[in-house]
């Protein structure tokens, strides 16, 4: 079950409101956040810590890592998965 939302996030100055939803699996949970069209995933790595898994960006124009970054800061500040 896929639960929605919206991230508040400041970027460069600026409040940018990016799409989310909250996919939930057997084993866990992933935030899907929409960045320009693009899936980003988040998830927690084998220590604990947020990672993003990026669409191939072979093709599309690339994500900033530092949006990533502001994107996590704000999950990390919520204490989410």
């Amino acid at each position: 079950m896929d639960h929605q939302f919206e991230i508040p996030v400041t970027y460069k100055g600026q409040e940018l409101l990016f799409q989310g939803r909250l996919a939930t699996f057997t084993y866990g949970y992933k935030l899907c956040v929409d960045v320009d069209g693009h899936e980003v995933i988040i998830e927690r790595d084998d220590s604990g810590d947020l990672r993003a898994i990026l669409p191939d960006s072979s093709s599309n124009p690339v994500i900033e890592k530092e949006l990533i970054e502001s994107i996590i800061e704000v999950f990390n500040e919520l204490q989410v998965l």
